[in-house]
C-alpha cells in the first residue's frame, strides 16, 4: 500500500471553485483500480488549506493516476488557484498491515 497526503493551500477567492474541481477528480480517482481510498479534508481553522489522502494498492499505481485525463484537468484547472505549490508526502503502512487493507472491489 502507497499512502500519499497532498498538502494544498489555495487563494481564498478560489475556494469554492478548487473544492469544485477537486471533488470532481476525487469522484473519477475512487473508480481507478488501483485506488483504496481517496478523501479530502478541509482544515477547520483556515479553510483554504486542504489535504488530499490518497491510499494505493501498488506503487505504480500513483503513477497510473496521473495519467488519467481527469488527473490532468484537475492539475490544469486549479494550478492558478493555488496560494503556495502543493506538496505530497508518501507513506506506508505500519499498523494495520497492508494485508487488512485488501478488500475486494
Amino acid at each position: 500500500m502507497i499512502m500519499v497526503h497532498v498538502f494544498i493551500h489555495v487563494k481564498p477567492e478560489s475556494v469554492d471553485a478548487f473544492t469544485t474541481a477537486t471533488l470532481e477528480n476525487a469522484r473519477n480517482s475512487v473508480k481507478e483500480p488501483g485506488v483504496v481510498r481517496f478523501d479530502v479534508v478541509q482544515q477547520d481553522d483556515d479553510p483554504t488549506r486542504f489535504v488530499l489522502m490518497e491510499i494505493y494498492r501498488t506503487a505504480a499505481d500513483p503513477v497510473s493516476h496521473k495519467e488519467t485525463t481527469h488527473y490532468a484537468t484537475w492539475r490544469d484547472t486549479v494550478a492558478p488557484m493555488m496560494a503556495e505549490p502543493r506538496q505530497g508526502v508518501k507513506y506506508h503502512a505500519v499498523f494495520p498491515e497492508a494485508a487488512q487493507w485488501e478488500q475486494p472491489r
